[in-house]
């Protein structure tokens, strides 16, 4: 079940999820017609969570939340509510799936990854004068590279394909091209 997606350049909330306490307080708390602050912090929370956001995939997690504050709640200082935390919370768990974790496990680990190849000093020593960081154990870490980033790609693949087969159609079938007029 996909809570939140993207459509039209907006996010939009499915049926589904205004049936979960912690969207539909969201929902419901905003008494505009338009909806524009629940809509704002769903965005928030889609943003700051999902898979497929652009702020996970480009950035450490550290400074996500803070450019999504800046970008869609337009203060950089925002600090989400316990509400929002409680969604926040409840949708990275509704969406986790076994693919999904090793996702985040490896990107976790690129990060890292990225991190102590920024740090390497090849001319750093130790006491003994000997160096701290051996150019065989970098250098195979940059041959690795490539497959490192094939891999993630393949488990990336994997977790939009298990996503988009969790459809609501019965026998996990995909929909014909005339099945939707809609569209």
């Amino acid at each position: 079940m996909k809570l939140l997606d993207l459509k039209n350049s907006r996010v939009i909330i499915s049926p589904e999820a205004l049936m979960i306490p912690e969207f539909k307080s969201i929902w419901e708390k905003d008494k505009s017609e338009d909806k524009e602050k629940a809509l704002k912090e769903l965005s928030y929370i889609y943003f700051t969570c999902d898979y497929k956001s652009p702020y996970l995939t480009s950035m450490g997690k550290d400074r996500v939340r803070l450019a999504v504050a800046k970008d869609f709640m337009k203060d950089s200082h925002y600090k989400p509510g316990p509400d929002i935390e409680e969604a926040i919370e409840k949708y990275k768990d509704l969406q986790i799936t076994p693919s999904m974790r090793l996702l985040e496990a490896s990107v976790r680990t690129v990060y890292n990854l990225t991190s102590y190849l920024e740090t390497v000093d090849l001319q750093e020593r130790d006491k003994g004068g000997k160096p701290i960081y051996k150019p065989t154990d970098v250098t195979n870490s940059l041959k690795s590279i490539g497959g490192i980033v094939e891999s993630l790609n393949k488990v990336r693949e994997q977790v939009e394909r298990e996503q988009t087969t969790k459809g609501t159609l019965r026998g996990q079938r995909q929909k014909g091209n005339r099945e939707d007029p809609n569209t």
